[in-house]
């Protein structure tokens, strides 16, 4: 049913979009539902949307339904009446008939413009177009769809991510890769996930940012500042729409971690559905509610004003101003002094919620 149910999707989305007209995959399905129903009470045969017969009634100059009800009242007539002239045709001269229709369906300039713009879009075309012409609508079509699933997995079990730094002058965090003007801040590690966490790719992503740690480190290192060390890290939710357990528990053990490691966590930005879960399970206490803002902009202004409050602790008499460490850091004035509170937006604190203003972390409200 699956099968045939694909065969006459792919057949009217050709149609329709060669004629210019819409369909509606839910009432295409019930339609055939509604017939395979009849003809299984009459033990008829399955139905199901012909890729020969539709190409040749498209052909011919046909605009509706009325059309299938003419083509099956001739078969009906020819069978009954005219058998014994076309009983002698030979299968070639029938198959031709078929392919003259057919030939018409293969798309020539799609196949090029997947070539030009997506390779593997391409190899799932070919894949389809060839298992169709040597093994059958049916198996060629199920390889086609069991290679597009096989694809779907692999991409979400290997996630874009990718390492942040601010965009000169701005407050906007881009990928570093793409933008390599960003400014990436020391002992600060902002990365962001752009998949859903689940898991078929936990272990990637927590692969992924441990890699990222070591590549900050290892920069410091060859720097000469092998005094200093990785002490936040940011993970960006806006792109994660999803979040199970297997994902919360990884957070978790990221979270124990670089705990043990003195090194902060963060996240900014989960939507309702990943920041419910995130309080549902604990993890929003165990990271810390103070952990946990709007932004990422919100976020490195957190860490780079804990950095300087502990550097102060430290080294009160005997070095310079912390901002200078951090010139123009999250557009703060060209003196070096950090702005004043109206002038700045402030992350949020745990004084936030023990006094109970409403504060807002990705959309959901404490």
């Amino acid at each position: 049913v699956i099968v045939g149910f694909m065969e006459s999707i792919a057949i009217a989305k050709q149609l329709a979009t060669k004629n210019n007209y819409e369909i509606d995959a839910s009432t295409e399905f019930l339609g055939l539902g509604m017939a395979n129903l009849t003809a299984g009470l009459f033990s008829g045969y399955p139905v199901t949307g012909s890729f020969s017969r539709s190409a040749v009634n498209n052909d011919a100059g046909a605009k509706s339904g009325i059309s299938a009800v003419v083509t099956a009242t001739v078969v009906g007539l020819v069978l009954l009446f005219l058998t014994p002239i076309f009983e002698l045709l030979s299968l070639p001269t029938l198959a031709s008939i078929v392919i003259s229709g057919v030939v018409s369906l293969v798309d020539y300039e799609e196949a090029i413009y997947l070539w030009k713009v997506h390779k593997f879009d391409f190899g799932v075309w070919m894949f389809a177009f060839l298992g169709t012409l040597f093994l059958g609508v049916e198996l060629g079509l199920s390889l086609a769809v069991g290679l597009s699933l096989f694809l779907v997995v692999f991409e979400s079990a290997y996630p874009h991510t990718a390492v942040l730094g601010r965009l000169p002058g701005t407050t906007e965090y881009r990928n570093v890769k793409n933008y390599p003007q960003a400014e990436c801040y020391d002992s600060i590690v902002a990365v962001r996930i752009d998949a859903p966490i689940y898991f078929a790719n936990t272990q990637q992503v927590r692969e992924k940012v441990s890699k990222y740690v070591c590549k900050a480190k290892k920069e410091l290192a060859d720097s000469g500042r092998e005094d200093q060390a990785v002490q936040f890290i940011i993970l960006e939710l806006n792109a994660v729409p999803h979040i199970d357990t297997s994902g919360l528990h990884t957070l978790q053990d990221m979270n124990t971690d670089y705990t043990n490691r003195k090194i902060q966590l963060c996240l900014t930005n989960p939507n309702n559905k990943v920041m419910e879960r995130l309080v549902n399970s604990g993890l929003v206490e165990d990271i810390g509610r103070d952990h946990i803002f709007v932004s990422t902009h919100d976020a490195v202004h957190y860490c780079l004003s804990e950095m300087v409050i502990k550097e102060n602790s430290q080294h009160s008499n005997n070095m310079n101003s912390p901002a200078d460490r951090f010139p123009l850091a999250l557009g703060e004035p060209e003196n070096g002094g950090l702005m004043d509170d109206d002038d700045r937006r402030l992350p949020m604190t745990s004084s936030d919620f023990s006094e109970g203003r409403d504060v807002e972390a990705g959309n959901v409200v404490f």
